[in-house]
C-alpha cells in the first residue's frame, strides 16, 4: 500500500521523527510513501515582517540555516526509510524565500543536492504572491524542471483565495506531461472542472471531505484519486488542545490506525 501524502520534521509545537513516522506506516501495512518535511514551515528572517513580535522576528533563522537544517534533515529520512523497509519518495518543499534570498539556491541545486522524486508547494502557508514576477518565474522554473525530469508535484488546495487551484492553471496547461496531485480536494467544483480539463491532475485524500470525495468520484474521476493521510498532521489535530504533545512511537501508531479505520468507513477502495 503506497500512502502518496505524508509528513516529518517540525509541526507547530511538535516534532515528528522521520524513524518514527516510517516505523508507523510500516506497521500499519504500508511500504512505500511520498513525504515532505513540515519543518519548511518555520519562517525565516527573511519573511518575518509586522506581524510577528521582535523575539520571534530576532531568533527566526536564516533562510540559509533553515536550508542547511532541512537538506540534513531529510537525508537522513531517506536512510532511515531504507533501513526500516520503506520506499520513500521525498518531495521539496518549496519555500520562496530560499530562492529569492539571492542565496544562489536554484531548483537545479536543491534537486541536485538531494535525490528528490519532486516538489510540494503550499501557496497557503508560504503565500505565494502570484503578483511577483519572481514568483511566477520560481513556478515556470519548477514545472520546466519536472517536465524535464519526469518529477511529480503535489499541491497544496484549499478553499481560501490563496490555496484556489486555478491559480496554477497556465502551468497545468502549459506542461500538460507533468504530473501534478492537488492535494485534499476539499472543494469539488474546482477541481472536477480542471481534472475535466486537464488528464495530467490528479488528487488526494488527506483531510478530503466525503461529499467532495463523493461528487468528484459521481463526476467519473475515482481513478484520479490517490490514498494520502497527511500522517502525521492527523496525529497532532487528535491531540493539539494537549498541553504537551507526545509524538511517541505508540501515540503515532494508534493514531494512524483510526486513519485507517476512519478511511476504511469512507474510502473502502484505498484500504
Amino acid at each position: 500500500m503506497t500512502d502518496y501524502h505524508v509528513h516529518i520534521g517540525q509541526f507547530k509545537n511538535a516534532y515528528y521523527y522521520a524513524d518514527r513516522v516510517f516505523s508507523v506506516l510500516k506497521k500499519n501495512g504500508v511500504d512505500e510513501a511520498y513525504f515532505s518535511s513540515t519543518t519548511n514551515c518555520v519562517f525565516c528572517k527573511e519573511s518575518a515582517d509586522e506581524r510577528f513580535s521582535e523575539h520571534e522576528r530576532k531568533n527566526a533563522p536564516s533562510a540559509s540555516s533553515l536550508y542547511e537544517a532541512i537538506r540534513e534533515e531529510v537525508k537522513n529520512a531517506l536512510l532511515s526509510a531504507k533501513e526500516i523497509g520503506i520506499k520513500a519518495h521525498a518531495l521539496y518543499w518549496v519555500v520562496p524565500d530560499f530562492h529569492l534570498a539571492d542565496l544562489g539556491i536554484t531548483v537545479k541545486k536543491v534537486m541536485e543536492d538531494i535525490p528528490y522524486d519532486g516538489f510540494k508547494i503550499h501557496p497557503f502557508s508560504q503565500k505565494w504572491n502570484f503578483k511577483d514576477e519572481r514568483i511566477l518565474e520560481l513556478a515556470e522554473e519548477i514545472f520546466e524542471y519536472a517536465e524535464k525530469y519526469k518529477k511529480r508535484i503535489l499541491i497544496h488546495t484549499g478553499v481560501s483565495e490563496s490555496d484556489e487551484p486555478h491559480q496554477f492553471e497556465k502551468w497545468f496547461s502549459d506542461f500538460p506531461n507533468v504530473k501534478v496531485c492537488l492535494a485534499h480536494c476539499k472543494d469539488s467544483a474546482p477541481i472536477i472542472e480542471l481534472f475535466s480539463k486537464y488528464k495530467n491532475l490528479y488528487g488526494d485524500t488527506a483531510f478530503c471531505p466525503k461529499d467532495s470525495f463523493d461528487a468528484i468520484c459521481k463526476a467519473g474521476f475515482e481513478d484520479r484519486m490517490f490514498y494520502g493521510t497527511d500522517f502525521p498532521v492527523t496525529h497532532w489535530y487528535e491531540h493539539c488542545g494537549e498541553k504537551k504533545i507526545s509524538a511517541d512511537l505508540n501515540s503515532l501508531t494508534e493514531s494512524y490506525a483510526r486513519t485507517l479505520k476512519s478511511f476504511a468507513q469512507y474510502f473502502p477502495k484505498y484500504v
